[in-house]
């Protein structure tokens, strides 16, 4: 057999893929199908068959659906090593950011780095991601905070889309702090003047805000998101992660994609989330990280909560890229099941960032990682190894 253009047989001594249709939502969660000695044929990019074992060009132990990173914070540039420590010692996040440290520091390296500096930095991240099987990843702006340097990392953003054979999807995070050297009011109708131009030119897909305590209050974003989504942008949140300010039950009304962190949300938001389409997005990196409680996730779940897994890679609250890591995390401290585990690392997160990605079926995009273990649990057991083989974006070998 000869491999074509993008035509390719793989071998898969064990397959495990989400079974149904996304997003998977409690029960549905650990719905994995599972099939032995089986054959993937692809064609043009496509799953086209599932069969019984006859040749193939290329074999693995096992073939799960590539990985979707739908939480992180590149581009940026630059290190807070001593927040780490400052950390250790006992100041809290909304301390540094107050103290001009955290997302303030960060903003001043962004605004003086170069447009090729920022892409090079971040270029390197993007390599890494995808040697672990990342296969698609959200990628966001926010360390700018004024119009011209959000727009230059959406840029980025953009260059390294067309860089790199990764699936990225792009959101303007322009409400990730509170400006220094002017008023809000000032700032959001900046950022509103903004939106048509960021649209216009397809910089992003999602708008998504900061709505927490030391950041953006609900009353205070809730126009701008309106407006934002009458542009045609989806809606995500960074909702609720160091205090219950009502951002999740905001994001509800909104009708946003997601809500992400949530730490601080209770049962009655629990309640509401589990009769919404809005999926969560956890990120347990940041709570290790932090040295902070962790998200409800299993009462999350077994409400019927759909729920997609993210790093929130970022070099101040969660300088950790590693999916191996997140799944162990995620095993560990948020007592999810590997089954589930899997599904929202694939196809809630390919249906999140509005993919037809993360199912092994006929007609789904053949974003794939052959792994050098047959056991999936292998991966988050021993977090420090990487068992990835290869790694296949719409049919092609990519790392």
């Amino acid at each position: 057999m000869s491999i074509g253009d993008r035509s390719i047989v793989i071998h898969a001594d064990r397959l495990l893929t989400p079974d149904g249709i996304p997003p998977f939502r409690g029960t549905e969660m650990r719905k994995v199908n599972e099939a032995f000695d089986v054959d993937i044929v692809v064609e043009n990019g496509i799953i086209e068959d599932i069969r019984r074992h006859k040749d193939a060009h290329i074999s693995a132990k096992l073939v799960t659906p590539g990985l979707f990173d739908v939480h992180t914070h590149i581009p940026f540039i630059g290190s807070r090593s001593k927040e780490f420590i400052m950390r250790a010692q006992g100041k809290k996040y909304v301390e540094i950011l107050q103290s001009g440290g955290g997302i303030h520091h960060t903003t001043e390296l962004v605004r003086n780095a170069t447009e090729d500096e920022l892409f090079r930095y971040s270029r390197e991240w993007i390599k890494k991601f995808l040697s672990h099987g990342i296969v698609g990843l959200e990628c966001k702006s926010g360390y700018g905070l004024d119009v011209k340097n959000e727009l230059k990392q959406l840029r980025v953003i953009k260059r390294l889309h067309k860089s790199f054979p990764l699936k990225i999807s792009s959101t303007f995070l322009g409400l990730h702090a509170r400006p220094k050297d002017k008023t809000i009011d000032e700032y959001l109708d900046e950022l509103k003047e903004t939106l048509p131009v960021i649209k216009n030119e397809n910089l992003a897909q999602f708008v998504d805000a900061f709505c927490d305590k030391g950041a953006y209050e609900p009353d205070e974003i809730e126009e701008f998101m309106v407006y934002a989504k009458s542009l045609g942008f989806d809606l995500r949140l960074h909702a609720d992660e160091i205090e219950n300010v009502g951002a999740t039950r905001l994001g509800i009304k909104l009708g946003a994609r997601s809500v992400d962190h949530v730490l601080k949300i209770d049962t009655s938001d629990i309640s509401v989330l589990s009769r919404s389409s809005t999926m969560v997005t956890l990120m347990p990196n940041t709570s290790f990280y932090l040295g902070e409680g962790f998200a409800p996730a299993r009462e999350l779940i077994d409400s019927g909560v759909a729920i997609a897994l993210g790093s929130d890679f970022n070099p101040g609250s969660a300088p950790i890229y590693q999916p191996g890591f997140v799944m162990h995390l995620a095993i560990k401290f948020l007592k999810m099941e590997p089954e589930e585990i899997l599904i929202a690392y694939t196809s809630n997160g390919a249906y999140l960032l509005g993919l037809n990605s993360g199912i092994i079926v006929p007609k789904f995009s053949a974003d794939l990682i052959l792994w050098k273990t047959s056991e999936f649990i292998d991966i988050p057991y021993m977090f420090q190894e990487n068992f990835v083989d290869h790694v296949l974006i719409d049919g092609r070998i990519v790392a």
